[in-house]
């Protein structure tokens, strides 16, 4: 068989294996983060940035309010990357209430357009909550760090260099897990309703191996917790994978602040979205 055989059969069995409607590499949303509250009652986040596959772009502003685990009064705001195809339903479509586009008008639905609304209608807020306290970031895996992990997040609350010592600092084990079911034959993209599963984020204080009976005099410092989210897919959207990106303390060490990228599969491409949680310190 000739070369300009072989090629052309190479490019025919391709052509086959192609599907028809092919997916396009989507792109996370850069994140920033707004810090604590002075008290250490509220964390901020802004993510920035669409699926690089579509044409319409995203921003959005959140406040997580300690006292409730729950966004704080008038958050979140803006658009993410899942907002455009949720239901009315949705608290995603909420957060857009307010936002004027046009669907014909694509220079609406971008990302620039977007980012002016977002911090007009929440700039008031924000100055009212003063998140003034950058935090100190303790652990985390950016969505850009390719280096494989698995299992929980370790780390400690402050920065002992452990050697001969084990260091005094409290240390912990994070993890994050959404319990949507397996399905391996993605009849998710299919699937023409919302569905709402629970997002759950787990800290785990380690009992010192040098003093065992810590957790039986301290409770309520070594006592597991966890913070549970309704998260909603929406439409013909699959959920793909958890990442804890960020891990934050505040200046007085009274809140913890977990950060997670949450990836999902649409039609045409992959997208995501940051959420946080926070956990009081003490």
């Amino acid at each position: 068989m000739s070369l300009r055989s072989i090629v052309c059969l190479a490019l025919a069995l391709l052509a086959l294996a192609t599907p028809a409607a092919a997916r396009e590499l989507g792109t996370a949303p850069q994140l920033r983060i707004l810090g604590f509250s002075a008290d250490g009652r509220h964390f901020g986040l802004e993510q920035e940035g669409g699926d690089g596959a579509s044409q319409r772009g995203a921003f959005a502003v959140d406040v997580i309010d300690r006292t409730t685990g729950l966004s704080a009064a008038g958050f979140p705001r803006g658009v993410t990357q899942l907002s455009w195809e949720a239901t009315p339903a949705d608290a995603r479509r909420g957060a857009m209430q307010g936002f004027r586009f046009d669907e014909d008008d694509e220079a609406s639905m971008q990302t620039q357009a977007i980012r002016r609304w977002a911090q007009a209608t929440t700039r008031r807020p924000l100055r009212a909550l003063a998140l003034t306290d950058p935090g100190h970031r303790l652990a985390g895996r950016p969505w850009t760090d390719l280096t494989r992990m698995e299992g929980p997040i370790r780390f400690m609350a402050e920065p002992d260099i452990i050697g001969a010592h084990p260091g005094v600092s409290t240390k912990y084990a994070v993890a994050a897990r959404l319990a949507a079911p397996d399905d391996p034959d993605l009849a998710c993209r299919d699937r023409e309703a919302a569905v709402t599963y629970p997002l759950t984020v787990t800290l785990t204080p380690e009992v010192p191996a040098s003093d065992p009976g810590a957790a039986g005099r301290m409770p309520e410092t070594f006592r597991q917790r966890t913070v549970e989210l309704a998260y909603m897919l929406p439409p013909m959207t699959c959920a793909t994978s958890v990442q804890i990106t960020d891990i934050y303390r505040n200046k007085t060490s009274t809140a913890l602040a977990v950060v997670l990228l949450v990836i999902t599969g649409g039609g045409h491409s992959d997208a995501a979205e940051y959420r946080a949680v926070i956990f009081p310190m003490r």
